[in-house]
C-alpha cells in the first residue's frame, strides 16, 4: 500500500532562510573569534621583521614601553623587575613561554635583562615584532 501526502507542495524559498541564519551565525563566530589575538594592554610601537614564530598562543606576555622610567608589565599588570622574577618563578606548572612586547624606542639593555631573567627561570621568550609595510 503506498501512501501519499495531501500536503501542499512548499516553496524552496521557506528552506533557505534557515541555511542564511546558518551562515549568518558561522560568520558571527568567526568575526569575533579573529580578535582573540594575543595583546598585552599595554601600547607599544613594535620594530618590523620578516620572521614569524608559532607555538606561543598561550605565552605569558611581558610588555616593556619606551621611557626612561623602567616600567614594566606582565600579562598586563605593572610590576618590578623583583616582582617579575618572582611571579616568573611561582609559575612553574603550564606553559614556560613568555613574548616580550618591547617598544622599539625602549632600551636596549632592559629589553635583555627582561629577556635574560626569563632565560635564566627556564621561559622560552620570543620578541614581538610587526612585519614589514610593503
Amino acid at each position: 500500500m503506498k501512501l501519499e501526502s495531501n500536503l501542499p507542495k512548499q516553496s524552496p524559498w521557506l528552506y533557505t532562510a534557515p541555511l542564511l541564519n546558518t551562515i549568518l551565525l558561522l560568520l558571527v563566530c568567526f568575526l569575533f573569534s579573529s580578535g582573540f589575538v594575543v595583546q598585552s594592554g599595554v601600547t607599544v610601537e613594535h620594530p618590523q621583521s620578516n620572521s614569524r614564530l608559532t607555538g606561543f598562543d598561550r605565552a605569558h606576555i611581558i610588555t616593556v614601553p619606551a621611557g626612561t622610567d623602567n616600567a614594566l608589565y606582565f600579562d598586563g599588570t605593572r610590576i618590578t623587575t623583583a616582582e617579575l622574577r618572582d611571579k616568573l618563578k611561582a609559575n612553574r606548572e603550564g606553559e614556560r613561554r613568555a613574548i616580550i612586547h618591547a617598544d622599539k624606542q625602549a632600551p636596549f639593555g632592559r629589553v635583555i635583562e627582561i629577556g635574560n631573567i626569563a632565560l635564566d627561570l627556564g621561559y622560552e621568550i620570543a620578541h614581538s615584532t610587526v612585519p614589514p609595510k610593503s
